[in-house]
């Protein structure tokens, strides 16, 4: 499934045309969808044409994968292999944890899209999750794990924090220690100093 060749990104004012065609083409409701063009992620081809693209809607944790459109070339799953590559990171970098989608291709069931229980559905908030059949999901990110992730990361932070304090602490005595050593040595060199030159003074002054 996977294809180098082909490589998706997000789409621009400026897809707009083509992605009027693209998803004419695909029997979407094309006057609709031009409202919410940069939802989309698009496989561009040569000289400006669209071969795929496919709609991704974030709502807090929950996304929607929506309004397929992708060109009948033999190439089919290719192009989603593309987009789904893409998806996953954008809709990871966004915060989500589930992505669903009533997408029926059987490229998706074999991604990992699972079909969704009615506890699933009726326990989750997102808006758009209306009630119906062909409704699947794909956990993206496991809560329980990010969560026990996050705080794994938290803890090794804060033992690197208190290692580094400590050894700042030691290096610290460190320097305490050495600083009184120079300190006492000098003020040794200065009393021996000033003795010598008082002895010098004294005995000056006796065999004057």
């Amino acid at each position: 499934m996977d294809s180098p060749a082909h490589t998706a990104r997000r789409a621009t004012v400026e897809d707009l045309p083509a992605l009027e065609g693209l998803w004419q083409s695909a029997g979407l409701p094309w006057e609709e969808l031009e409202k919410f063009v940069t939802e989309f992620q698009v496989v561009p081809g040569e000289e400006g044409v669209l071969l795929a693209a496919i709609g991704l809607m974030v709502e807090s944790s929950a996304a929607l994968l929506h309004s397929e459109a992708v060109r009948l070339n033999g190439d089919e799953d290719a192009l989603r292999d593309a987009l789904w590559r893409r998806i996953q990171i954008v809709a990871r970098n966004q915060g989500v944890h589930r992505v669903w989608t009533q997408e029926d291709a059987v490229f998706w069931r074999d991604a990992g899209f699972l079909p969704a229980t009615e506890g699933e559905l009726s326990g989750n908030g997102a808006s758009f999750l209306q009630p119906g059949e062909g409704w699947s999901s794909f956990q993206l990110v496991d809560p329980a794990r990010a969560n026990a992730v996050a705080q794994e990361q938290l803890a090794v932070w804060q033992a690197t924090r208190q290692q580094e304090a400590e050894e700042f602490g030691r290096k610290v005595k460190v320097f305490r220690t050495v600083a009184f050593l120079v300190f006492g040595v000098v003020l040794v060199l200065v009393l021996g100093l000033l003795w010598a030159v008082m002895k010098t003074n004294v005995l000056g002054r006796v065999f004057r």
